[in-house]
């Protein structure tokens, strides 16, 4: 079935002119309302209830229902309760799932309609499966879940782990797992330790033994940070020990799953999602990514404007330059050198679709091979067209192209370096080449820039929600035709 989407602003009073060949329209509403913090909390816990879920919020939640003071909001659930809990999270009215990933011991989602600080659009809320490292756990779900105690706040009633096991977290977070010491829970939990010493060794001693536990908590209560650091290895080491003694077939099973978990992470090009926006130079193509990635930000682990190394090795700084111009003239390279650099940009892209991300990451670019076609100057390329049209067809392909279009056929200028025969001819090869994308938009770039970039942000938000709602539907439907 045909997925391309071509819209385009038409007068004052329409905000979409909708292609005939496009099989639905963008659902989401420019400039939008969004939901208050505290409102979305409320609504989110509602909804967990309703799915008899009572997750426990692991830490941040002092300045709630107004205040969210992380970037984030960690919930701590049993593995089992997971397809309830994203049941529940979708079933929020005004909200929008935009992002879905998942590992051995969380589950990401990215959430469109939140507005927890002023400007922001977006909430990343995880639900924490486990408290692992590297499959092995340093705090078992039930003990944290079995202890948790209620809190208050506003109207919210919500579970926290109990003062000893919130400290255990907030320092493993970055000691066991990361090898590093995070100042901003640090005190917090060193006043923990220091009034409940023998609570925070007894905690610690089933997995890390008496001896490496007292001197753990000792090490926090005297504020050594030299001699805490001093303690990952041996940590480490107990906690590896101490799992394959007990549970080994459980142990090594827990260390291959999660192994194999993050290659998929870290490899799969599944977990990339590309915005290109394509137009002239100059046309407000880098004023609008700057604009958007505020906008996006908690749409993704990483949201990033991408600059692959050899792509911006052929590009010269065009940000400055006026709509149409072109590059001062210089001599082409000769054909042999042009396809070899087309061939390294090809291998560039690929290698930036495997490497270089640690987990969901959403991506907005400003040029692809198309430009080639469409300015072979501002490449210095010298190669046959047809070449960069084949090399072309074997580029990964963005998620989402997005066409900036100044109405350059009715354009007047007095600027000698813009020639409107040559905008013309350039712009119509984007036209044509973005109608042959799977899914795209074309935007009116002489509209205001405000509407613009709502324009550009309603269809970036349309794309990712489809794609998370088809993430979403393949994992859990999976999961219950196996059981």
């Amino acid at each position: 079935m045909d997925e391309r989407v071509y819209l385009k602003s038409h007068g004052p009073d329409s905000q979409w002119l909708v292609g005939s060949n496009m099989r639905e329209a963008l659902s989401v509403p420019l400039q939008q309302q969004t939901t208050p913090l505290s409102e979305f909390l409320s609504a989110l816990f509602q909804a967990l209830d309703r799915e008899g879920l009572r997750p426990c919020i692991l830490r941040n939640y002092e300045g709630f229902p107004s205040i969210n003071i992380g970037n984030d909001v960690d919930l701590f659930i049993r593995s089992s309760e997971l397809p309830r809990a994203m049941r529940a999270s979708s079933s929020i009215e005004g909200i929008r799932i935009v992002g879905y990933a998942e590992r051995q011991y969380v589950a990401n989602i990215f959430l469109e309609g939140v507005c927890s600080a002023t400007g922001t659009r977006m909430q990343h809320v995880d639900f924490n499966l486990s408290l692992t490292w590297k499959g092995l756990p340093y705090l078992t779900t039930d003990a944290v879940l079995e202890a948790a105690i209620p809190r208050s706040a506003g109207n919210l009633t919500f579970l926290v782990p109990c003062p000893v096991h919130e400290a255990v977290i907030s320092l493993f977070a970055s000691l066991l797992v990361g090898g590093g010491l995070k100042e901003k829970y640090f005190p917090e939990v060193q006043r923990t330790f220091a009034g409940s010493r023998i609570e925070a060794v007894a905690a610690l001693r089933p997995q890390f033994g008496f001896k490496n536990a007292t001197r753990l908590v000792d090490s926090v209560i005297g504020g050594d940070r030299v001699r805490i650091l001093g303690c990952i290895r041996s940590l480490r080491v107990s906690l590896s020990l101490r799992s394959l003694l007990h549970r080994p077939v459980r142990s090594i099973l827990a260390v291959v799953r999660h192994y194999t978990n993050e290659l998929a992470v870290r490899f799969s090009p599944g977990n990339v999602e590309t915005v290109c926006i394509l137009g002239l130079d100059g046309g407000g193509k880098t004023t609008l990514i700057e604009t958007l990635i505020p906008l996006l930000h908690s749409a993704a682990v990483v949201v990033e404007k991408d600059h692959p190394r050899i792509q911006s090795s052929f590009v010269r700084a065009s940000s400055e330059m006026t709509p149409g111009a072109e590059f001062k003239a210089q001599t082409p390279r000769s054909s042999l050198v042009s396809m070899a650099n087309v061939l390294a940009w090809l291998l560039d892209e690929w290698l930036n679709q495997f490497f270089g991300k640690r987990n969901l990451t959403l991506r907005i670019t400003e040029n692809c091979w198309c430009d080639l076609l469409a300015a072979p100057g501002r490449y210095r390329y010298g190669g046959p067209k047809w070449f960069a049209r084949f090399v072309g067809k074997l580029f990964p392909s963005p998620d989402l192209w997005i066409m900036l279009d100044p109405l350059a056929d009715n354009l007047q200028t007095t600027n000698p370096d813009v020639h409107p025969a040559k905008i013309r001819r350039q712009l119509d090869v984007y036209r044509a080449f973005v109608k042959t994308r799977r899914r795209y938009v074309i935007l009116d770039a002489s509209q205001p820039a405000d509407r613009v970039t709502e324009s550009a942000y309603a269809a970036i938000i349309d794309t990712l929600a489809q794609r998370a709602d088809k993430t979403l539907k393949n994992r859990f439907q999976q999961r219950k035709d196996t059981n």
